[in-house]
């Protein structure tokens, strides 16, 4: 294929559909919640209790299933727990659907209608793991703060299309008509994640009796990342007045109902779709820095949305704070992401949500609290004046984690110094260059899924035991799969092998069984790992321990089987100066080799 022919890989195909598939079931979620709750409020003449206990029962099963279901996306595969949560969401409503549409009298309407959204809410952060394990397992690190920009902005663009339509919506029909058009949404999304690539589930993410996420033996977070996690929980328990903001604002101070909540959903949805944009372009380049400006900027909102009377400087105000919010949640995600490991991606997702949705509650909480003291202009200005010194306490935690362990992820941080870094992994990687090496494609196979990739660091370490080495860079696929007891398989390329070297070093290749269109290969007799085709000699081994080494892993493995080629090949291919060479001679020839190893 010529290099200037572009054509969608199903990695892009895959990113597209789970991103629409979002989108679908997004914009029901919101219309279904933002309706019951205002319509909740509003029969109740503007109970701030009755609002309080419905956003409550909305995020305590959040909170609920971050810590217990989030952990589960680690063991599975990713594609059918999305496909299978769909399902099952739509059949709960179609239940509720039942029991509204068969008459059922308004006191258990209301009662199957809070149950139903508090199941809904308790599965939220398991889909949410599940997405982002998956998205964590099939795109490079350097991808993952712009995918979870963009889900951030599906996220929020649903949210102006939901909450500024459910109050509408509501004035021309009723509950059933929500309740129907969440469950399309549901089978719309179902059927257009069908289409994602299956994503390989990382070998220590199996369950076999232990390993992460399961009840004991869980890796403990490192310690940057329980910082950030704190700072999270700060921001949220400040900002979180944004919950019952728009309602108590439309209601209580401008004077409005529908009309005045529908422009306020929809001027915050714009401002935070804006800062999810932002947050894609500012992450790789800045560190955390664009995460602790954005908790300040929310800090400095939030005190000028005390202006409740002055209705664009109380919309500007929240517009502003929601955008630096969603800034500071993609660095600080994707920060949190990097700093731990692929197999625990679900439970590290769920600990995000946890800290937010705790945050949130807490807010909800010093809301109800602060709001029966006094009047509702006076004490809903304490309220959002504390709301606001959580927010600069989050900006203070953020850059004392930056201080403390710094503004990288520890791959990038554990390099080399700031001070002339780029210059001195230049001088490396020239020194490397002067070194010629074989060339060789290193595989494995996870949940019954291949892969393989271009290795030049393959190595033979010991002949009694029997066994090689390579090295892997951190974020990639094959990092993400390897570890003690995986399969290893490893095809020493031949010298007209280079197109075969150049595409498994392509990182915008397919996931899967996709990637070797066109590259024949069998399955090896001992491991089952991909074994190509054509190759000048195959090994299989099971790898025996991984050791990280800065931007890299060690992966050490025992050989099981070794193969040369009994055709004649043009010798083998060779790296060097940054390109591929010959030798220019046969060298199938060469004698003896272990057929056989002791395992």
């Amino acid at each position: 294929m010529p290099p200037t022919e572009r054509r969608e890989t199903p990695e892009r195909r895959s990113l597209r559909a789970l991103l629409s598939a979002y989108a679908v079931s997004q914009f029901g979620n919101w219309l279904f919640r933002t309706g019951v709750v205002y319509y909740a409020y509003n029969q109740n003449h503007g109970s701030n209790a009755l609002l309080t206990t419905a956003i409550v029962l909305v995020y305590l099963p959040i909170l609920f299933g971050s810590r217990l279901l989030a952990p589960l996306a680690d063991r599975r595969d990713t594609r059918r727990t999305l496909i299978g949560l769909d399902i099952l969401r739509a059949a709960v409503l179609v239940v509720l659907l039942a029991a509204v549409g068969g008459g059922a009298g308004g006191g258990f309407t209301s009662a199957a209608t809070i149950t139903v959204m508090a199941f809904l809410s308790l599965l939220t952060p398991f889909f949410t793991a599940s997405q982002t394990a998956y998205l964590r397992r099939v795109l490079p690190t350097e991808r993952i703060p712009s995918a979870l920009a963009a889900v951030s902005k599906v996220d929020w663009s649903t949210f102006i299309l939901g909450t500024a339509a459910a109050p509408l919506m509501l004035q021309v029909s009723n509950l059933p008509v929500l309740i129907t058009l969440d469950i399309a949404s549901f089978v719309v999304s179902g059927l257009l994640l069908v289409r994602l690539a299956p994503a390989p589930v990382p070998a220590s993410g199996r369950t076999d009796g232990g390993g992460a996420g399961s009840g004991s033996g869980k890796p403990r977070l490192s310690g940057s990342s329980r910082w950030l996690l704190a700072s999270v929980f700060a921001l949220n328990a400040g900002a979180g007045v944004i919950n019952v903001y728009p309602n108590v604002v439309a209601r209580d101070f401008l004077g409005g109902g529908a009309g005045w909540l529908s422009v306020i959903n929809l001027a915050n949805g714009t401002g935070a779709v804006i800062g999810a944009t932002l947050a894609a372009r500012l992450r790789g380049r800045r560190g955390l820095r664009p995460g602790v400006l954005a908790a300040l900027t929310a800090a400095v909102s939030l005190a000028c949305m005390t202006l409740v009377t002055t209705a664009w400087v109380a919309v500007l105000a929240s517009s502003v704070m929601l955008m630096a919010g969603q800034v500071f949640a993609v660095v600080f995600q994707a920060r949190i992401l990097e700093n731990e490991p692929v197999a625990v991606a679900g439970r590290v997702s769920g600990l995000f949500t946890l800290g937010t949705f705790a945050g949130v509650t807490v807010s909800i909480l010093l809301f109800m609290g602060i709001t029966s003291l006094g009047s509702p202009r006076g004490s809903f200005t304490v309220l959002l004046l504390v709301a606001a010194a959580s927010a600069l306490v989050s900006a203070w935690i953020g850059q004392a984690a930056a201080r403390k362990y710094g503004e990288a992820a520890p791959e990038a941080a554990d390099r080399l110094p700031d001070t002339g870094a780029e210059s001195a992994a230049l001088l490396v990687r020239q020194a490397g260059r002067a070194f010629a090496t074989g060339v060789t494609v290193a595989s494995t196979v996870a949940s019954g899924i291949p892969h393989a990739t271009t290795v030049n660091s393959f190595v033979t370490v010991s002949l009694d035991p029997p066994l090689v080495l390579i090295c892997v860079a951190h974020g990639s696929h094959l990092a993400t799969l390897v570890t003690e007891g995986s399969p290893l398989g490893v095809t020493v390329l031949a010298a007209d092998q280079r197109e075969t070297a150049a595409h498994f070093a392509r990182a915008e290749r397919p996931v899967g069984e996709a990637q070797f269109t066109g590259h024949a290969w069998r399955p090896g007799p001992e491991t089952g790992a991909p074994l190509l085709a054509h190759g000048a000699a195959w090994l299989e081994g099971r790898v025996q321990s991984v050791v990280p080494a800065g931007d890299h892993a060690i992966v050490l493995a025992r050989v099981l089987a070794f193969t040369p080629s009994d055709e004649p090949v043009e010798g083998p291919l060779v790296f060097y100066g940054g390109g591929f060479h010959s030798l220019g001679h046969d060298a199938s020839a060469a004698p003896g080799g272990l057929q056989k190893a002791e395992q």
